[in-house]
C-alpha cells in the first residue's frame, strides 16, 4: 500500500473512532437525563393525589425497567451484529434510543390522557434499554476492532471518555431547560422536563447521519473475506469455548460498576443526606469527579498501551485504593462549605477514572471477531442490570449499617478486584492489540487494507 493511502486509510479509521465514540455519548445523554428529571416526570405522568414518594417509587420503576431490559436487548443485538457486522446494527441502536428519546419529550400527560401516558412512557423506556444494550458493548467493539495495534487501549479510553460526557450534558441540559421554563416561558412549566428530551432526540438524528458514514471494521471485513465463518449460536459458543474470557469480562464489570454507581451515581445523594452538604455542592463535586475522571481516561489507555494491560490495572487498583483511602480520612474531618470538600475529590476521579478507561478495550480484545460482540455483551449487561440495578439500595443500606465509610469500602472493593484482574491478565488470550496472537491469520497490520475493502464493500 502506498504511503498516500495508508495515511489516508489512517484517518478514515480515526473519523470511525470519533464518530462511534460520539454515539455512545448520546446514548448515555438520553438515558440518564431520565434521572435528573425524575421529580418532574413523576409529577407529569402519575396522579397529583398520589404521595411524593409513590410518585418517586413509580418513576424509578419505569427506569428500573429499562436496566433490566438491557441483557436480554443486548445479547440479542449483540448475536445478529457477530453475525451480519457491526455497522448495520450499530446504526440501528442509535436510530431506535434517537427516536423513542424523542416521543418521551413529545408524549401527554397524565392530566391529558390519563393512565395511558405511563404506560407509554413505560414502553419508551423498554425501547432505550434495548438500544443501551446494544450501544455500549457495540460502540467498544467497533473503535477497538477500527484501532491500530499500538492504541487498542486509548480507543477505548477515547470511547469511555466520550461516553462520560454525556452524563454532563444530561446534567447540563436538565439545568438549562429549568432556566428556560421557569424565565422564559412560565407558562410552559412542562418545557423543563420535555427539552432535554427533545433534544436528545434531534441530536440523535444528527447522530444517525453521521453515522452513515462509518465504514465496517476491518477485523469483520477480513474475517468475511478469508472464510466467512459464522457460528450458528454466539452464546453458546461464547459459553462454551470462552469460559475464561466470559468470568474476566465478568469480573471487570463488577469492579465498573462499583466505581460508577457509588463516585458518579450514588455520590450526590451520598453527600447531602450522609454529610449534610447543599444540592448545589453536591453537583459541584459530581462535575468535578466525571470531569476528572474523563481527563484522565487517555491517559490510562496510554499506560496501557505502553505497558501493557497488567501493569495499567495493577496501577488504577492501587492508586485508586490509595485516594479512596483518603476521602475515607480526610472528607468527613471538612465542614460543608469548605473549598477544599469540593477538590478532595479530584484526586479520587482522576485515578478512578482508570478502571472504566480499562474495561471497553480489555473485554474487546479477549475474545476472538467472530463472538466479539456477544462475548463482549454478556456479562457486561448481566453484571450492569443485576448489580448497576440494585447497588444504589444496597449502598444506602451500608451506610445506615456500617457507617458513612461505606462507598468508600465499596471502591476499595472494585479495587481489589482491578489488582486480581491486573493478575488474571496474564493468562487470558489476547486477540486484539498489545499481546495479541489473532486467529485465522489475520494480523492487525493488515487493519489499513481492510479499511479500504470495508469502505469498497459499504
Amino acid at each position: 500500500m502506498s504511503q498516500s493511502s495508508s495515511a489516508m486509510a489512517e484517518r478514515r479509521a480515526k473519523r470511525n473512532i470519533r464518530l462511534g465514540s460520539l454515539g455512545a455519548a448520546l446514548e448515555y445523554y438520553d438515558f440518564v437525563v431520565y434521572l435528573y428529571l425524575t421529580t418532574l416526570i413523576g409529577q407529569a405522568f402519575f396522579p397529583a393525589g398520589m404521595s411524593p414518594t409513590m410518585r418517586l417509587v413509580q418513576t424509578l420503576a419505569i427506569y428500573s425497567t429499562g436496566l433490566l431490559i438491557r441483557p436480554i436487548a443486548g445479547i440479542l443485538i449483540a448475536r445478529v451484529a457477530d453475525r451480519v457486522g457491526r455497522k448495520r446494527l450499530f446504526i440501528l441502536t442509535v436510530v431506535v434510543m434517537s427516536v423513542s428519546t424523542l416521543l418521551i419529550g413529545l408524549l401527554p400527560t397524565y392530566d391529558q390522557i390519563g393512565w395511558p401516558a405511563p404506560v407509554l412512557l413505560l414502553l419508551l423506556r423498554v425501547a432505550q434499554g434495548c438500544a443501551v444494550g446494544g450501544e455500549l458493548p457495540a460502540a467498544a467493539v467497533f473503535v477497538t476492532e477500527h484501532a491500530r495495534p499500538n492504541g487498542v487501549a486509548r480507543a477505548g479510553a477515547f470511547q469511555q471518555m466520550t461516553a462520560y460526557s454525556g452524563f454532563l450534558l444530561g446534567a447540563g441540559a436538565a439545568f438549562a431547560a429549568g432556566l428556560v421554563a421557569t424565565q422564559l416561558t412560565p407558562d410552559l412549566p412542562s418545557l423543563a422536563w420535555r427539552l432535554p428530551f427533545i433534544a436528545g432526540g434531534l441530536l440523535g438524528v444528527v447522530s444517525i447521519y453521521l453515522r452513515r458514514r462509518i465504514d465496517e471494521t476491518p477485523a469483520f471485513v477480513r474475517e468475511t473475506l478469508e472464510d466467512g465463518r459464522r457460528p450458528a449460536a454466539p452464546v453458546r459458543e461464547v459459553l462454551s469455548k470462552h469460559r475464561r474470557a466470559v468470568m474476566y469480562a465478568g469480573l471487570l464489570a463488577v469492579a465498573l460498576t462499583l466505581v460508577n454507581v457509588t463516585y458518579f451515581n450514588y455520590w450526590p445523594t451520598y453527600l447531602q443526606t450522609v454529610l449534610g452538604y447543599s444540592s448545589t455542592t453536591s453537583l459541584v463535586i459530581s462535575l468535578v469527579s466525571i470531569a476528572g475522571a474523563m481527563a484522565s481516561m487517555p491517559a490510562w489507555g496510554y499506560v496501557a498501551d505502553r505497558y501493557g494491560w497488567s501493569r495499567m490495572l495493577l496501577w488504577a487498583g492501587l492508586s485508586t485504593a490509595a485516594t479512596a483511602v483518603l476521602l475515607l480520612v480526610v472528607l468527613p474531618t471538612l465542614p460543608p462549605d469548605s473549598g477544599l470538600a469540593v477538590w478532595i475529590h479530584l484526586p479520587a476521579a482522576l485515578t478512578a477514572g482508570g478502571i472504566p478507561a480499562s474495561v471497553p478495550g480489555m473485554v474487546s480484545v479477549i475474545f476472538p471477531t467472530e463472538v466479539r460482540q456477544t462475548g463482549y455483551s454478556v456479562p457486561y449487561n448481566i453484571v450492569i442490570a443485576v448489580l448497576g440495578g440494585f447497588l444504589n439500595l444496597i449502598l444506602v443500606w451500608l451506610v445506615a449499617s456500617v457507617g458513612h465509610g461505606a462507598p468508600m469500602y465499596v471502591v476499595l472493593v472494585a479495587c481489589g478486584l482491578t489488582i486480581v484482574a491486573a493478575f488474571v491478565v496474564l493468562r487470558v488470550r489476547i486477540y486484539l492489540g498489545r499481546g495479541a496472537r489473532p486467529t485465522q491469520g489475520f494480523s492487525q497490520a493488515d487493519a489499513p487494507a481492510a479499511i479500504g475493502v470495508a469502505a469498497e464493500t459499504g
